[in-house]
């Protein structure tokens, strides 16, 4: 398996200080915001099409901030991380129901068949052979789908990537990859593609709503993927 910063770049103070160091300022409280509301709108997509989601894995964890959001909507909450720092804090958080140890890519070996993966903030650190490695183990896990974030492959990462070179600087290690890139890697490993959302014009986060072949199903009218057509500015971005 690959070896790559984001396993062991949060241990330690790391962990501890995570939330105060990206979500404490108000750059920070708006990016978290943003982030739920893309997956919250990305889980309803994936709902419209293969109904109710109750068990969820959350991947990675990290400190609990999306799971204890899932959780309040009155999921089963599974939270799975590879740093036990991170996870203690997950915990302590009271975040899940159930928390696991893990790799990405031994998921399948560390939890039970749940309904829907959710996986937040990691992608984009994954070198290309863990996404592909990480998208296969989600397929044996969810019976129904997931929804995963990812960094695009965007003209504006590619000029702030420019911009900080010339200063000197070096962006975190994000590994974009082109939505095309995206559709098909998922694809290859076993799923369906029901769209991809963006979590704004300038942002390179992007959301992949996948589900498992087997369990999509055409979205009634009237569903989210339907406001994606009507193009409302709460769904630009998407693609269906």
């Amino acid at each position: 398996m690959s070896d790559y910063r984001a396993l062991h770049q949060y241990a330690d103070s790391n962990a501890a200080s995570y939330d105060a160091r990206r979500f404490r300022a108000l750059k920070g409280r708006v990016v978290d915001r943003l982030e739920w509301r893309l997956l919250e709108r990305a889980i309803t997509d994936l709902v419209a099409h293969v109904g109710p989601l109750p068990r969820v894995v959350d991947v990675p964890v990290g400190t609990g901030r999306m799971a204890r959001r899932i959780r309040a909507k009155g999921c089963y909450v599974v939270g799975v991380d590879a740093s036990p720092d991170m996870l203690a804090l997950a915990r302590a958080q009271d975040s899940a129901d159930e928390y696991a140890t893990a790799r990405v890519e031994e998921l399948s070996r560390a939890v039970p068949e749940v309904d829907c993966i959710v996986s937040v903030r990691l992608f984009g650190h994954l070198p290309a052979d863990a996404k592909g490695s990480a998208l296969r183990e989600f397929s044996k896990v969810a019976t129904k789908g997931a929804v995963v974030f990812f960094a695009g492959d965007t003209a504006w990462l590619r000029l702030r990537r420019a911009v900080q070179g010339r200063l000197g600087r070096q962006l975190e290690s994000w590994s974009p990859l082109t939505a095309a890139e995206a559709r098909k890697l998922a694809e290859a490993c076993g799923f369906v593609v029901l769209g991809v959302r963006s979590l704004g014009p300038l942002s390179e986060t992007r959301a992949l709503i996948l589900a498992i072949r087997d369990a999509a199903r055409p979205a009634p009218a009237g569903s989210a993927n339907a406001g994606h057509r009507r193009g409302s500015a709460s769904s630009r971005g998407a693609v269906s």
